[in-house]
């Protein structure tokens, strides 16, 4: 998968890797889902000019994927591509919350291509505040219902997925606590 910038994609106002990406860099560590002290919600980072590189490296994959449209903009969707897994041909979709996007043809269309396509596909939900995320495979579980283009069956295996990840998970706690030296 091509690792090129889209020139039409921005973050605009959505601050999504500012909540759910845990930090631990020298001069930054953060818990992984809580909100970075230096996110000025809608706004972006209040120490832009001095984030880390881990902050500046980082885009999800809604700014290289051209075959996703607006409506999977984190922002709108409630799910960040996360970009980081690409190089092993798979696709972790981090469902930040549940939305109408999760039950769209768009998504389901997108999904059931790349397992059509042989690309792993990931479903990984956030936990409790201060919790790392859990995740599931779930091209098995929804290869009959790609095959037999049953969109109402898909999204059947989307909700089960993501409740199976809610109720049998056991989350572990992240305990990075929050520093920063940056000004």
């Amino acid at each position: 998968m091509s690792m090129t910038i889209l020139d039409d994609r921005s973050c605009g106002t959505c601050t999504a890797c500012c909540s759910f990406a845990p930090i631990r860099v020298e001069t930054l560590q953060k818990p992984a889902n809580s909100l970075c002290r230096h996110c000025a919600p809608g706004r972006g980072c209040t120490v832009y000019e001095a984030r880390p590189q881990v902050c500046r490296g980082f885009y999800c994959g809604w700014f290289f994927l051209p075959e996703l449209g607006p409506a999977w903009h984190p922002e709108l969707s409630g799910v960040v591509i996360r970009s980081e897994s690409f190089n092993n041909d798979t696709i972790t979709i981090l469902v930040l919350r549940l939305s109408e996007f999760l039950i769209s043809e768009d998504f389901a269309g997108l999904v059931g291509a790349w397992i059509e396509a042989g690309i792993a596909v990931e479903f990984e939900r956030v936990g409790p505040e201060g919790h790392l995320p859990a995740k599931m495979r779930v091209n098995e579980l929804l290869e009959d219902a790609v095959a037999a283009r049953d969109l109402r069956e898909m999204q059947k295996i989307f909700a089960w997925s993501l409740a199976h990840i809610e109720q049998s998970h056991t989350w572990e706690r992240d305990d990075t606590e929050f520093f920063s030296a940056l000004v």
